[in-house]
């Protein structure tokens, strides 16, 4: 076989691994173990707490555990501060994560009560809040203690302004997060301008929950852009074994170099 073609067939194979690696480079698995420093709990004024644990590990050996009233588990940036930028709201595509009521929680609100999923936003000088809870998706009278259940793409969120409290046009607006990008208020205002930005994402447990409340979460995927992460809660680094997804390109090359050899060798 001749030099050339030679080139040519390694040159194809890396082409395959840089074309393997282009497919996958836009969706992945972050591992978020204890301890992470862009990942904190925050917020615990009502005596809440949450923590990486492995009380009901949900994918490997841990996930987020929630406990009590009112806590916010943080990541990625600084809700409260203007200078974390995540990225515009209007390329937010997807927010949504596991979540699992534990068996014998208690609350004084309603029995199937969820966890709350947070996305924290700038706009211009007004923060505010788009958040996820079970109570405007259907998840009420459907849920059963212990069982995981995950939120959908296209899930309702409201919002809370700071200052300003929740949004009402007149009653309680419940949007999906492309109708809060994109729509408007029945004035015709838009509800976030297009220089409206992403400051960081929680997960967490509102007010009035109560000290008997429980509950898990895990698997928190954010769309933004071409980056598209699910967030995996673990409580400690087990190996150190390459991703599925590094093996195979590593497996790709390989196999690019054995076809040349043979073909050197013909």
């Amino acid at each position: 076989m001749s030099i050339r073609f030679a080139a040519y067939t390694l040159k194809s194979a890396l082409a395959g691994v840089a074309l393997l690696s282009s497919l996958t480079a836009s969706a992945a698995l972050v591992t978020v173990f204890a301890g992470d420093p862009t990942w904190g709990s925050t917020g615990n004024t009502g005596g809440g707490s949450s923590a990486i644990t492995a009380t009901q590990a949900r994918s490997g050996n841990g996930s987020l555990e929630m406990t009590g009233d009112r806590t916010r588990f943080v990541g990625l940036g600084n809700p409260f501060s203007a200078a974390s930028n995540l990225g515009l709201l209007n390329d937010v595509t997807r927010l949504s994560f596991d979540w699992n009521i534990a068996v014998g929680s208690v609350t004084g609100l309603d029995p199937d009560y969820t966890p709350a999923l947070r996305l924290h936003i700038w706009d211009g000088t007004q923060r505010s809040e788009l958040i996820w809870e079970g109570a405007y998706n259907g998840t009420y009278g459907n849920t059963t203690q212990g069982t995981w259940y995950t939120s959908g793409a296209t899930d309702k969120f409201w919002r809370f302004q700071t200052s300003l409290g929740e949004t009402n046009d007149p009653a309680l607006v419940t949007l999906s997060l492309s109708d809060w990008e994109t729509g408007a208020s029945s004035n015709s205002t838009q509800w976030y301008s297009d220089a409206a930005y992403v400051s960081a994402i929680s997960v967490g447990v509102g007010s009035s929950a109560g000290g008997g409340y429980r509950a898990f979460a895990d698997n928190v995927q954010f769309v933004i852009g071409n980056q598209d992460n699910t967030y995996n809660f673990e409580t400690q680094r087990t190996t150190d074994v390459p991703e599925p997804g590094s093996l195979a390109l590593v497996g790709l090359a390989f196999a690019g170099l054995v076809v040349l050899r043979r073909r050197k060798t013909a």
